[in-house]
């Protein structure tokens, strides 16, 4: 998976259901030595993802209620 090239398509909610399902199986075994870094860079990159579109919401919320009052 790279993010980068599917950021266009991903929702935050897609992205969080994703990271669940990446840290179940890592938790679980169920997630070979080899692929393990790999695992590990596409949940790092799925984590900023969200972070990014909380911080974009929380911008435009504060924004939406400093116009307000």
């Amino acid at each position: 998976m790279n993010i980068f090239m599917e950021k266009k398509e991903l929702t935050y909610e897609a992205a969080i259901e994703r990271l669940e399902k990446e840290a179940r199986e890592m938790e679980n075994g169920e997630v070979p030595i080899d692929q393990l870094a790999a695992k590990l860079k596409d949940a790092q990159q799925l984590l900023q993802f969200c972070k990014d579109k909380l911080t974009k919401a929380d911008e435009e919320v504060r924004k939406l209620l400093d116009e307000q009052g």
